[in-house]
């Protein structure tokens, strides 16, 4: 990751062995960038594994947060919809992992506790119900610090768009899916229809409605490179060229929002903003070097810059000029 200019991330469900290697790699010193395990099951042992006191300590890993998946995929018919899906018979709207009142109760307790939720979601009744859940649990516990944040957002009611603000909760997209791909053209578009297909990942209507907009890849699903990612959050086409159009260029965003989004906001995500994510004295040295100024880059070439060198606490993880070197060595 170090090589795409990443020196934190958050991790998705991560299973015990997976958070046991992570640690591993840390105490051994082979661990170059930060990272949050959002520990993944519906039962106790992610919830007992998810440890809120590794907050605030400046660990290289931590693992003060827990995934749920609210539902599945459009592509499956198992995202969870407000309106039927128009290729099935008999009403099919997707379906919910978890029951409403189950998963209230479930948010409620962890935001008790002190650890950040991060839900996949991806059909609009899914994001529904996970604000709904966020909503209960700022009822039963007031105003918490947890930064929770629904991942992937392909669907969302625009009734909804405002209560992301209003709740506190994080708008977690994977831009570089963004884009009219076969999956929406080919198999999304006859089972929503257009209307829905154009208010797919919706970052520019949320962003307008004061939602904090943050960044993610869904790696090892799609790249990590965030360059790529931004060109298609910018521009709204597909970043190799392969199909034309666009997909609701009303929801672009501009450079800034994207750059914020994986600096700042995810720093602030992460709960590690008085360590990184901006360039300011007394943070940590968490740099990228770019071959290129962005701002003086096309949007639609955004995705073909390269990454000179990355720097973690100031000591250098990632050399482009090294990693070269080791690839044409024979």
């Amino acid at each position: 990751l170090t090589g795409v200019g990443v020196t934190s991330a958050s991790g998705a469900a991560v299973d015990p062995r997976g958070l046991a290697l992570y640690q591993r790699l840390a105490g051994e010193g082979r661990l170059n960038l930060r990272f949050v395990a959002s520990m993944g099951g519906y039962g106790e042992e992610g919830d007992a594994l998810a440890d809120p006191a590794s907050r605030g300590t400046g660990a290289r890993v931590r693992s003060d947060a827990v995934k749920i998946f609210a539902d599945g995929v459009l592509e499956g018919e198992t995202a969870a919809l407000l309106e039927p899906y128009l290729d099935a018979e008999g009403g099919h709207m997707g379906m919910l992992n978890v029951a409403p009142d189950v998963l209230n109760a479930r948010v409620i307790d962890m935001d008790r506790r002190g650890i950040q939720v991060h839900v996949h979601a991806i059909g609009d009744a899914a994001v529904r119900e996970a604000l709904d859940a966020f909503q209960a649990a700022r009822e039963a516990n007031g105003v918490t610090d947890n930064r929770h944040h629904i991942a992937h957002l392909q669907l969302i009611h625009p009734d909804d768009y405002p209560r992301f603000a209003e709740l506190g909760v994080a708008a977690d997209f994977q831009s570089v899916w963004a884009f009219p791909d076969e999956y929406i053209v080919d198999i999304n578009t006859a089972q929503v229809g257009q209307a829905r297909v154009d208010r797919m990942y919706p970052i520019g209507s949320l962003e307008r409605a004061g939602a904090t907009i943050v960044a993610g890849s869904d790696w090892n699903v799609s790249t990590p490179n965030p360059l790529v990612a931004i060109e298609v959050a910018m521009t709204r086409q597909d970043p190799e060229g392969r199909r034309t159009g666009e997909l609701n260029a009303d929801e672009a965003v501009s450079l800034d929002t994207m750059l914020r989004a994986y600096t700042v906001n995810g720093a602030w995500l992460m709960h590690q903003e008085n360590e990184t994510g901006r360039l300011a004295a007394g943070m940590k040295a968490d740099l990228v070097v770019l071959e290129k100024d962005l701002f003086e880059v096309a949007p639609a070439d955004i995705g073909e810059v390269g990454i000179l060198a990355t720097y973690l606490e100031g000591e250098l993880v990632y050399d482009a000029a090294s990693a070269s070197a080791d690839v044409a060595a024979p």
